[in-house]
């Protein structure tokens, strides 16, 4: 008698969680949609903003030939671009670290199907994570207006690139990082920039 009940408890516990699998799966299988009705009925000269209750904010207006949205964290330096097709449906969906440099990028078709994935991230081995623990250790204050982070290619070398006021407020520090091995390329000070 035991033993039937613990099979019958195992089959629900079983059951139970592979709904919730399935409802997981078709979350992520949903293809992300402009709501027009929505943005047409609150847009003020073709943009409508507003904040959700946990703060993050959204930034949506309208082109001749296609929606975009900007979707912001409240304080959270990375936010989300997206871009949909005048039907609604999404178009390229863009993760960045603010307006200096892209995460990933994901485009689709007009029917909303995934073509193409592109990962900035990959080819820098010294990664974001990487520079946030040398910003922490350097105690850098990264939402002064100072702070500027960016990454690219410089002769052939996947670089970071980042700038601060220094702690005595008597001008700007900056550290060129290569982006495989996280070795200090170059640390400079700099004058403040005019403007």
């Amino acid at each position: 008698m035991k033993t039937t009940y613990l099979i019958i408890g195992s089959l629900i516990i079983t059951l139970i969680n592979s709904c919730k699998a399935q409802n997981n799966n078709l979350k992520q299988d949903r293809m992300k949609t402009f709501d027009i009705e929505i943005f047409n009925k609150n847009k003020v000269q073709n943009t409508y903003n507003y904040t959700s209750k946990d703060g993050t904010s959204f930034s949506q207006s309208e082109d001749f030939d296609e929606y975009l949205e900007i979707i912001k964290e409240k304080n959270s330096p990375f936010e989300i671009q997206n871009t949909y097709y005048k039907t609604g449906v999404i178009q390229m969906e863009v993760h960045r670290y603010a307006t200096d440099f892209i995460i990933n990028m994901k485009e689709y078709n007009q029917q909303g199907t995934l073509i193409k994935e592109t990962d900035y991230d990959k080819p820098f081995k010294f990664t974001f994570k990487d520079i946030l623990k040398f910003i922490k250790k350097r105690n850098i204050d990264m939402n002064s207006s100072e702070f500027i982070l960016s990454r690219g290619k410089s002769t052939g070398r996947l670089t970071w690139d980042i700038t601060w006021e220094k702690q005595d407020k008597t001008g700007l520090r900056r550290a060129w990082i290569d982006g495989v091995t996280g070795e200090i390329i170059k640390e400079f000070d700099e004058n403040y920039t005019e403007g």
